[in-house]
């Protein structure tokens, strides 16, 4: 069960990598399931949960830089639309 969730975990940082958010998001869910059935007495929890984690962080900046970009994209496409309606508004009267 720790290679498969490992693997799973690198599958969800090549996914976020690539854009893929909704296999990140499938991955994440798939993941959580078996989570929840890992012990964490069972031997090698410990390291495990260490590379887990590791690995959520880099899914997590990935997603915390595409939130930007995407932040980025609206705040230009409200600005362009803002000047298109005044353009239009002004090309009215």
């Amino acid at each position: 069960m720790h290679a498969a969730l490992l693997d799973m975990s690198e599958r969800m940082v090549a996914a976020a990598r690539a854009g893929d958010w909704d296999a990140v998001a499938a991955l994440e869910a798939e993941r959580s399931r078996q989570l929840a059935a890992l012990s964490i007495t069972e031997p090698g929890a410990l390291p495990l949960f260490k590379q887990l984690l590791a690995l959520t962080e880099q899914v997590r900046e990935l997603a915390r830089r595409q939130r930007d970009r995407l932040g980025a994209d609206m705040e230009d496409h409200q600005h362009r639309h803002r000047a298109l309606s005044a353009y239009l508004h002004a090309g009215a009267e």
